[in-house]
C-alpha cells in the first residue's frame, strides 16, 4: 500500500519513452538524441528508463524561446 504522503506531484510524474515521444511529437531517435546530448536527464529505475514529466515540460518552453538561428546553431 502507498504511503499518500509519498505521491508524486502532477510535475514529477514519470513518463516512458514512448509517452515523451508522443508529448514531444518526436520519433524515438529523437528522444534518445536528446538524452545523449544531455538536453533530457533519464531516470533508471532498474534497467527501465524514466523522464521527469516536469523536465519535458521544461525542454518543450526552452524550445519554444529559442529563434531559428540558436536551433541552426546547436546542430
Amino acid at each position: 500500500m502507498m504511503n499518500n504522503n509519498a505521491r508524486l506531484s502532477h510535475e514529477d510524474v514519470l513518463l516512458s519513452s514512448a509517452q515523451v515521444e508522443r508529448l514531444l511529437g518526436l520519433s524515438r531517435t529523437s528522444v534518445w538524441r536528446l538524452t545523449r546530448r544531455g538536453d533530457l536527464v533519464p531516470v533508471y529505475i532498474g534497467s527501465a528508463l524514466r523522464f521527469r514529466r516536469s523536465d519535458v515540460l521544461a525542454l518543450m518552453q526552452v524550445g519554444t524561446e529559442r529563434t531559428p538561428a540558436q536551433v541552426l546553431s546547436r546542430r
